[in-house]
């Protein structure tokens, strides 16, 4: 997938927006934008298990830019003229597949200056499954708005600061070395560092980030792991994690991609003892 720039920095340029210009986008930049849709130039390593994702770039008439529409999970977005929508069908990986594809989406839309933001939670399913013609053996996991981000209101600001936007946990619950009681040296990975930081920032619900990375000792085999919450008052995020690992596995990817470092994903689990939490999902294996 391409860039205009480094993909590291649109890493860390991505950021959650809910409130947009009253402006529907040039036609160049649609132009643009529903191309990176087709999906011809993302190649996700769930994609032979993941099911036939599609999305579609849609104009929303009937919500009122002038008026909070409740479209999100925990707050109002306001004046988005478009959304990205997609929808997958049955799959072993299918979510998977989804979070890495609609992330890359998602940074793609931040290369051309345009704002976004995840929603999987109380969108309003129904009529997103209308404008896209949803099939009966289809799901709608998650949706975007798109457009010009324009300066954040108090509430915005507000429910940043509750939702803690900008907090990411720190390496030392994220990433291990060896067992999951033994934590990663960032001083002793050499350019992994910076690809593991580009996870380690990356969205997701809730910024749970359920992600757990275990590398092998002295190889650079990193499985990666998710984590299913068992506190009733979290239990609502785990329909979300495997979208989250997506994620966190497109970063990984794209990031390594960058950096010239060669490897291959395979699922092959370790057998290793972990917390019963934890799920596994993928490895990347470095050549």
């Amino acid at each position: 997938m391409q860039f205009s720039k480094s993909v590291i920095e649109v890493i860390k340029e991505r950021t959650s927006w809910r409130t947009f210009l009253n402006k529907a986008m040039g036609n160049n930049l649609r132009n643009d934008l529903e191309q990176i849709l087709e999906l011809n130039d993302i190649d996700s390593p769930f994609k032979t298990q993941g099911g036939n994702p599609r999305f579609q770039l849609i104009s929303i008439p009937d919500f009122n830019p002038e008026e909070n529409v409740k479209i999100g999970t925990y707050g109002f977005i306001k004046g988005a003229q478009e959304f990205i929508a997609g929808a997958t069908n049955i799959a072993e990986y299918n979510l998977e597949n989804y979070g890495y594809i609609f992330e890359a989406i998602i940074l793609a839309a931040t290369d051309l200056n345009l704002g976004t933001c995840w929603l999987g939670g109380t969108f309003n399913r129904s009529q997103f499954s209308d404008f896209i013609q949803l099939k009966s053996d289809e799901r709608i996991p998650a949706v975007s708005p798109v457009g010009y981000p324009t300066s954040r209101r108090l509430k915005e600001k507000f429910i940043r600061s509750i939702s803690k936007a900008k907090l990411r946990k720190p390496w030392e619950l994220v990433f291990f070395n060896g067992d999951f009681n033994s934590q990663i040296e960032q001083d002793e990975i050499g350019k992994y560092k910076t690809i593991l930081e580009m996870v380690r920032i990356g969205p997701s619900a809730g910024n749970k980030q359920p992600w757990r990375i275990l590398k092998e000792k002295e190889q650079n085999i990193f499985h990666f792991f998710v984590k299913f919450s068992d506190d009733k008052k979290l239990s609502s995020y785990n329909q979300f994690v495997r979208l989250d690992i997506g994620i966190a596995v497109c970063h990984f990817d794209l990031t390594a991609k960058e950096l010239g470092i060669k490897g291959k994903w395979e699922f092959k689990e370790p057998n290793i003892e972990r917390p019963k939490e934890l799920k596994y999902t993928i490895s990347w294996k470095g050549q």
